[in-house]
């Protein structure tokens, strides 16, 4: 299964993430993958006014549990980075990389972010993604924000 093809599916099974049919890869993204070449973890970084948003982090079923989350938060680089979610795990993960939980990624970035959010909005819309929608907007103060400067 080709990279495309790979990350879809697991956006797919992810409701807290961007909608499939907006999947690409690209120089933003980190991929991680097993001994045969097969994608197993993803991560897509979005710039921001100060720094770059984790804006989806995925790790294939089959291979959680084996310390990949912490590994693809390495090869995130260096620099102020920061991501929402509710997963505990990730969480977790985020603390143990030396991220800290914060209000606001300040300002700036939070902006950015704003539009980012309308945008993404808006596509689930045009896409008559509404199950994510809903998903999203139900579960949405439950999102912390994590902050590596």
């Amino acid at each position: 299964m080709d990279d495309i093809k790979w990350l879809r599916e697991m956006l797919r099974q992810e409701l807290d993430l961007m909608a499939p049919s907006l999947a690409r890869i690209a120089k933003n993204n980190v991929i991680i993958r097993d001994e045969i070449d097969r994608p197993v973890a993803h991560a897509r970084l979005s710039a921001r006014l100060n720094g770059h948003e984790i804006n989806a982090f995925v790790i294939d079923p089959a291979h959680r549990g084996k310390g990949i989350s912490h590994e693809l938060l390495k090869k995130c680089g260096d620099g102020r980075l920061f991501a929402y979610t509710r997963d505990a795990k990730l969480q977790s993960a985020l603390l143990t990389a030396g991220f800290e939980r914060a209000r606001t990624p300040g300002l700036v970035a939070l902006l950015s972010v704003m539009a980012a959010r309308a945008s993404s909005v808006l596509w689930m819309v045009i896409l008559l993604e509404f199950r994510r929608l809903r998903h999203q907007l139900t579960n949405f103060f439950k999102y912390r924000l994590f902050v590596r400067e």
